[in-house]
C-alpha cells in the first residue's frame, strides 16, 4: 500500500478529474466559445434546406451569443435596455437548440433574396376568425428554387402578411408525410387550411412536384 503526500494525492485526483470536466464542457459547447463557429454550423444546416441562403442572413440579424456569466460560459440573448445599452440574458438551452434558434425566423431574408416565380391559390375551409378575414393563401415557387406559403389576413383597421418557406427535406418524404409536416409548419393562426383543402385541388400536388 502506497501512502501519497497530500499534494501528490490532490494532483492525482485533479489530473483524473480534468479530462472529465473538459468532456462536460464540450458537450454543451462542442465548437468552443466563439459564437461565429456556431453561426457557421447553423448556416450549414440552413443552407441544406435553403440553398440560396447566405451566412449574413444569420450573422447580421441575430441577438444570440456566448458569454461568461458568474464564471461559466452560457448561451445568451441580448436585449436593448432603456438607456440604449444591450444586456445579456442566459438562455437555458443545449447546443442543438441554440443552433436551431440561430437559423430560425429567416423567412424575410430568404424571401428577399429569392423572388417568387409563380404561385397557386389555395381555397381555405375557414376564411374568417372573429372579425379577421383571410384575404389570401397561396403556395409560391421561387426563382432560385424552393417553395413557400404566403398568407395575408386583416380586419377593418389592421392586417398583415407572412411568408413561410418549406424546407427542402420535406420534399424527400411521401406526399402524405409531406402534408403532415407542411400543415404543422404553415397553418396560418386561427384560419384553417387542412389536408382536405390541399388534396381537393390536384394542381397543388403537381405544382409542388409530387
Amino acid at each position: 500500500m502506497h501512502i501519497f503526500p497530500d499534494f501528490l494525492l490532490f494532483s492525482h485526483i485533479f489530473a483524473n478529474f480534468a479530462p472529465f470536466k473538459r468532456i462536460i464542457m464540450s458537450e454543451k459547447f462542442p465548437y468552443g466559445y466563439d459564437v461565429n463557429a456556431y453561426i457557421d454550423k447553423a448556416f450549414e444546416q440552413m443552407k441544406a434546406d435553403f440553398p440560396w441562403a447566405t451566412r449574413e442572413m444569420i450573422a447580421d440579424n441575430t441577438n444570440l451569443g456566448i458569454e461568461k456569466m458568474d464564471g461559466e460560459y452560457q448561451y445568451v440573448s441580448y436585449h436593448s435596455q432603456y438607456d440604449g445599452t444591450l444586456k445579456a440574458y442566459k438562455e437555458d438551452v443545449d447546443c442543438e437548440e441554440f443552433l436551431r434558434r440561430l437559423a430560425s425566423g429567416r423567412d424575410w431574408e430568404l424571401n428577399k433574396a429569392n423572388p417568387v416565380k409563380e404561385s397557386i391559390d389555395v381555397e381555405a375551409s375557414n376564411r374568417c376568425s372573429g372579425d379577421w378575414y383571410l384575404e389570401c393563401y397561396r403556395i409560391q415557387k421561387h426563382q432560385l428554387g424552393g417553395y413557400s406559403a404566403y398568407v395575408t389576413a386583416g380586419n377593418r383597421s389592421a392586417g398583415g402578411s407572412k411568408t413561410v418557406f418549406i424546407p427542402a427535406s420535406f420534399f424527400k418524404l411521401p406526399w402524405e408525410e409531406f402534408l403532415d409536416k407542411y400543415l404543422d409548419l404553415a397553418t396560418p393562426g386561427s384560419f384553417y387550411v387542412g389536408r382536405a383543402d390541399l388534396e381537393r385541388d390536384p394542381r397543388i400536388k403537381e405544382f409542388l412536384g409530387f
